[in-house]
């Protein structure tokens, strides 16, 4: 499956320098533009403005997020072609790594260009938001990315309902204490141990 999609990105997209391991092609049955509303909208990326960063016919960005870019085959169509890559600095550095440049890169400039002094912790960093970038694209495309915000809207709206109206029920008087405390003619609530028949009094003899 893997060999699938990198042969559909070659045809689409050509080759990329940091070199196949850093390229996931997408096909989606909607338009490129609502993919990258999706994106924008639920996951956080940034609105591309379908420039082309590699050249023309090497992809237009719809989509960013963080040093990963969304590419579109085309833009203005119902279907989708799409590929996520790292972006141009980002595919400069990978290439170096995997080509044996990696040396000519110090822990001040890798620190400076990425926020990482060392290869190993860039690499494995890279590929850890790779790995969630294209998880995110993959459920933008299939739809289920906007369900799952749907059903959290839906778990949110259920719960503020409960808080309202558990508050609502503590908010009314207790029905039990309302009658104990209920008079009608104003007089104190005393509790029935305290009601007996007083002893007649004699009056005093004089």
């Amino acid at each position: 499956m893997h060999s699938v999609h990198f042969l559909r990105s070659v045809i689409m997209f050509g080759l990329y320098p940091a070199g196949a391991q850093w390229v996931r092609h997408f096909s989606a049955k909607r338009a490129p533009r609502d993919i990258g509303k999706v994106l924008t909208a639920h996951a956080g990326f940034s609105a591309g403005i379908f420039h082309t960063p590699f050249g023309e016919h090497r992809g237009a960005v719809i989509a960013q997020s963080g040093r990963f870019l969304i590419l579109a085959a085309a833009v203005n169509v119902d279907q989708s072609d799409l590929a996520v890559v790292p972006d141009i600095q980002m595919q400069n550095l990978l290439w170096s790594f995997e080509t044996g440049y990696a040396s000519q890169w110090g822990p001040r400039e890798l620190l400076a260009l990425t926020g990482v002094d060392n290869w190993d912790g860039l690499i494995r960093r890279t590929s850890s938001e790779y790995a969630a970038v294209c998880k995110t694209v993959e459920d933008a495309v299939d739809g289920s990315l906007e369900k799952r915000v749907v059903e959290a809207a839906a778990a949110a709206e259920a719960a503020e309902a409960a808080k309202a109206e558990a508050a609502k029920r503590a908010a009314m008087p207790d029905p039990v204490v309302g009658r104990m405390f209920s008079s009608d003619d104003d007089a104190p609530w005393l509790p029935s141990d305290y009601l007996f028949d007083a002893p007649e009094v004699q009056p005093c003899a004089h």
